[in-house]
């Protein structure tokens, strides 16, 4: 029988997403539109070039060569599991007609390869093509490309190399001669005795009885059996007072008293990481300016968070104490800060609900960093309630 590709990718799509998926909170569904989003917005696949791949996913011969590139290039086809898969799809029989979701199986396929989980993979942040995330999706886009790229005499060619080949399965079956010979198999009662006889209280030829006389300690032995040894019982131990050593009394401390006087003064309040600019130097906050210019007649503004992440590179330590400015663009004022231990900087900052607000941010390198200023745009929306916005002094260790 002839393995069904299609079946194959549907089962593999499933095992894909068993082992990508979170188990310690819900996640959203990686579904084709999800994988479509994060390719559209890192602008690695366009509509024509889609529109293609899928009316050549309509043929047997592109559909095998799609499977062949995406178990090669993500290095499944040397996983276990995978290769029991296309066994079991060889196997079976799929008589209904099954729907593959491509791009997301493709994603997912070297989201695999990269070990990155798929709820990390946000339309709405996608992620840097130098990240490993990024890296994923630039394999993906590039499988997919390759599919549409190749004329059909090379289609022909390949296809006819990765054909199914009933006489190659069928030879690697062993003979009987090859097969392990087995252990003789036991006869059944009653032509064997089993090595231990078992009694059953409902059929036993011989049914015990308990005789209470004979169960009493005060019982004589039977005969032929020694007596036990008899239980020699001792004076009882008493305790007197002469026996306890002398303790002096116990010694009060005068009751303790709790004034005014006695209590600590109060701490100091602790500065947090964002330092809010005042009114001489930004001339109004930044939160009620932005609320005066478009909340007024407008569409309402909801609150979200920006966290600006500083670090010398991708997943590497932060640099502490750097100069933070956020804006936004026609209002004077602004929101400043420096970065924690941990190279971050997080302030909440109005967004209009349904177009959003794009905000400025403005980061100060060090001096031994040329002491420059980098900026850096992000467009803010109601729909995420914290955004994330990384800087990079390289982008290697």
């Amino acid at each position: 029988m002839q393995p069904d590709g299609a079946l194959l990718a549907q089962r593999l799509f499933v095992w894909l997403v068993e082992n990508l998926s979170q188990r310690a909170a819900p996640a959203p569904a990686f579904t084709e539109s999800r994988a479509r989003a994060l390719l559209r917005a890192n602008d690695l696949l366009d509509d024509p070039t889609r529109h293609s791949f899928e009316r050549l996913m309509e043929n047997e011969t592109a559909v095998r060569l799609a499977l062949y590139d995406i178990l090669d290039g993500s290095g499944l086809a040397d996983n276990a599991e995978v290769q029991a898969l296309a066994a079991a799809a060889a196997a079976a029989r799929n008589d209904r007609e099954t729907t593959i979701a491509w791009l997301a199986l493709t994603v997912a396929a070297f989201a695999w390869k990269n070990d990155y989980l798929l709820h990390q993979l946000d339309p709405a942040a996608p992620p840097a093509l130098h990240t490993p995330a990024g890296h994923a999706l630039s394999r993906a886009a590039a499988c997919i490309r390759q599919q549409t790229q190749r004329s059909a005499t090379e289609r022909d060619k390949l296809g006819r190399k990765l054909a199914f080949d009933a006489g190659a399965q069928a030879g690697q079956a062993r003979a009987l001669d090859d097969l392990q010979a087995e252990t003789p198999i036991a006869p059944l009662p009653p032509h064997f005795r089993p090595p231990i006889p078992v009694r059953y209280p409902e059929v036993a030829r011989e049914t015990l009885h308990v005789d209470p006389a004979a169960a009493s300690p005060d019982a004589a032995p039977p005969p032929g059996v020694a007596p036990p040894p008899g239980i020699v019982r001792g004076a009882p131990i008493t305790i007197t007072a002469e026996d306890l050593p002398d303790a002096a009394p116990p010694v009060r401390q005068p009751p303790l008293q709790v004034t005014p006087d006695s209590a600590p003064p109060p701490a100091a309040p602790r500065q947090g990481n964002v330092v809010l600019p005042n009114a001489a130097a930004t001339g109004a906050n930044l939160g009620e300016a932005v609320r005066k210019k478009f909340g007024r007649g407008r569409e309402p503004l909801k609150s979200t968070k920006l966290r600006v992440v500083v670090q010398e590179f991708p997943d590497g330590p932060g640099l502490y104490g750097l100069q933070v400015k956020v804006r936004c663009r026609g209002i004077n004022s602004f929101v400043a800060g420096t970065t924690d231990r941990n190279g971050r900087f997080l302030c909440e900052l109005p967004v209009r609900l349904h177009s959003g607000l794009t905000y400025d941010v403005d980061v100060t390198w060090p001096r031994e960093h040329d002491g420059e200023t980098e900026r850096k745009s992000i467009t803010l929306n109601a729909d995420r309630t914290e955004f994330t916005l990384p800087f990079y002094r390289r982008l290697s260790a």
